[in-house]
């Protein structure tokens, strides 16, 4: 019987029969270097465990003569889980590469989700911004209202770095400022966590109408979806009461890509109705719309065509009187190819479009934002535009006169540069500078003049 199994060191006691007259050769035990010892079941010699063994056709050969260096390698390299070394440390380092990607991007995740953002999260550690309070490229809003007790209520919108939406919100009873995480408020919400783009265009405005009862802060957004930007709506419909709850609305209006947005609430003409939102954008083709709260996506005929108003027109929108009633609506929009014009609303949602010229040689690609504050019992309005260098110009509008301020004057210290502002219906201007947010009461008997009141964040 010829056996192909060779051994090497110490292995089970072999019941090989080897027969002498099989062999080539006479079998010499003593040569062979074997010790005989009896078989239990056989009369032939076996040899004893922990000998070199034999094959039967090169019988009295040592194996060590016969084998290969390779069969000597595979009868004696060790296995790990039935594979070779070396395959299964190969395996093991692949296996620990996978689990520790998945444990860092569970992270990631993780606080993406917590901060209402996924991939438009920026890293507060890296380079993609410096600030550590407020957005780089934040817009900011305002508005503000009166409770039944008489105290007023203000509130105003911005980003943090990790793209939340911040509210901060004081009232003239307590004469403090608190901070609200719009974002965090809404990530229990089955409505979903907030998702606004990094940067958006925010307008905000707010209502206190006593016959309805309707006090409420509400805030708009840019969305990004699959066919383009649309906007979002938060709101707190009991901001005194319950000022940590927000209903989140995202509407189906389309918007030109990056269109800035502006805000206002229409009071309705007579005492015993509520009124509307109204929210001034681009529309995708370009033309100034305005969309309403009574529906949304019922979007009013162009406002502005297209071809009169730059890319990502600058926007303001305020109440206005219409005869002795609050009802009216004054919207400014950044012209081509370069001025703040101005479009009256006339009733039943139609506007006229060129109500004359507010601010002259506002070239939009120098210009980053517009906003206006109305005062003297809603008889003076005064318009601001924010330049790319970070200045101010100013036109106040009364009596059907327009008065221009080159430059405005901030008095009582505080920053003069802005990279975002925005104003209130009482006439209080907001503005970011660098990582903080500031306060100023407008002057309504020199609206050149902005007195600072003081920081509003941190």
């Amino acid at each position: 019987m010829a056996s192909e199994a060779y051994y090497y060191g110490s292995q089970p006691y072999s019941t090989l029969e080897v027969r002498n007259i099989e062999s080539s050769t006479p079998y010499d035990l003593e040569s062979s270097h074997k010790e005989a010892v009896s078989h239990p079941e056989s009369l032939y010699p076996q040899a004893v465990p922990g000998q070199l063994g034999f094959t039967v056709e090169n019988a009295g050969t040592p194996i060590s003569q016969s084998y290969t260096k390779e069969a000597s390698y595979n009868a004696t390299e060790k296995r790990i889980c039935g594979l070779p070394r070396r395959t299964f440390y190969i395996i093991l380092a692949i296996v620990l590469l996978l689990v520790i990607g998945a444990i860092a991007g569970g992270l990631a995740g993780g606080l993406a989700s917590r901060h209402g953002n996924s991939a438009s999260v920026p890293d507060p550690g890296s380079n993609a911004t410096r600030n550590t309070h407020v957005l780089e490229e934040s817009k900011l809003a305002a508005s503000n209202w009166t409770d039944p007790d008489g105290y007023a209520h203000r509130s105003v919108f911005f980003q943090d770095p990790y793209n939340s939406i911040i509210a901060r919100q004081w009232d003239s009873q307590n004469k403090t400022w608190t901070t609200r995480n719009i974002s965090d408020l809404m990530v229990s919400s089955t409505s979903g966590p907030l998702k606004a783009i990094p940067g958006t265009s925010l307008a905000s405005a707010s209502s206190d109408n006593k016959w309805g009862s309707v006090y409420e802060v509400h805030l708009w957004f840019l969305v990004a979806g699959a066919d383009g930007d649309t906007i979002s709506k938060v709101h707190s419909n009991d901001p005194r009461g319950n000022p940590d709850y927000w209903i989140y609305e995202n509407t189906t209006t389309r918007t030109w890509n990056n269109s800035q947005l502006a805000a206002t609430w229409q009071r309705c003409w007579r005492d015993d109705c509520v009124g509307n939102w109204v929210v001034a954008h681009q529309g995708p083709q370009g033309a100034i719309n305005i969309a309403n709260n009574s529906n949304w996506n019922n979007i009013t005929q162009n406002v502005v065509s297209a071809s009169a108003v730059s890319a990502k027109a600058s926007l303001a929108i305020v109440p206005a009187l219409n005869g002795s009633w609050v009802d009216g609506l004054t919207l400014a929009s950044q012209r081509r190819p370069g001025s703040m014009d101005r479009s009256t609303f006339l009733g039943d949602w139609n506007w006229k479009q060129d109500a004359g010229t507010i601010i002259s040689n506002v070239d939009p690609l120098s210009t980053q934002q517009f906003a206006a504050t109305s005062f003297n019992n809603w008889t003076s309005v005064l318009y601001a535009a924010l330049s790319t260098d970070n200045k101010i110009r100013a036109t106040m509008s009364a009596g059907g006169q327009f008065t221009s301020f080159s430059e405005i004057t901030f008095g009582q210290g505080g920053p003069t540069n802005f990279s975002a502002i925005a104003m209130t219906t009482d006439a209080m201007f907001y503005g970011i500078s660098g990582d903080e947010v500031w306060e100023y009461a407008v002057d309504t008997s020199d609206p050149s003049v902005f007195t600072s009141v003081g920081k509003v964040y941190p």
